[in-house]
């Protein structure tokens, strides 16, 4: 028997190269040749892994009440532009994330005190708290040993986190 891997990378197309292969032969393993380069492609053109997409509870929510309604899920995922597979584990986990899911902080106890040091200095001093006094009070909070680097990513997760916006000022109380 006569293995293809051998005969697919050859530069000219192989009945051209084997006239000796007797005819009934030879159109058989070109047919089976054109197979396997036209198997290759299509794996080749297959959809690469595109970006991790978040989705907002709203749109969850809008999907699932279609499924309720009686509509395919597979029309919805083409609708939504949506994984059908996402779709799938909305409707069986439902739309809510899950309780301990993400990455956890490294000090919980420090993070509430720099909120709280935020909070007290901006009441105190009527003026914005900027990213890089959070970030050198969090440098001087944080317990020796520990591992921790006040980037600027986690600074906005922590202004996120603890409603510390930047734009308003917060009045004296």
């Amino acid at each position: 028997m006569i293995t293809l891997h051998f005969f697919y990378n050859m530069e000219k197309p192989i009945c051209e190269k084997f006239q000796l292969i007797p005819v009934k032969f030879r159109k058989n393993l070109c047919q089976r040749v054109r197979d396997l380069k036209a198997r290759q492609q299509r794996k080749k053109k297959k959809k690469e892994r595109g970006k991790y997409r978040s989705y907002s509870l709203n749109l969850k929510i809008c999907a699932l009440k279609w499924i309720e309604e009686g509509r395919d899920e597979r029309t919805i995922a083409e609708e939504l532009d949506i994984p059908l597979k996402n779709i799938r584990r909305w409707k069986k986990q439902g739309p809510f994330r899950k309780k301990g899911c993400g990455r956890k902080s490294i000090d919980l106890e420090m993070e509430q005190k720099l909120a709280a040091w935020c909070h007290e200095t901006i009441r105190n001093t009527n003026k914005r708290v900027s990213r890089a006094m959070i970030q050198t009070q969090a440098l001087k909070m944080i317990k020796q040993g520990v591992d921790f680097k006040a980037s600027k990513g986690w600074t906005d997760k922590f202004v996120r986190k603890y409603k510390l916006i930047r734009n308003k000022r917060i009045s004296k109380s």
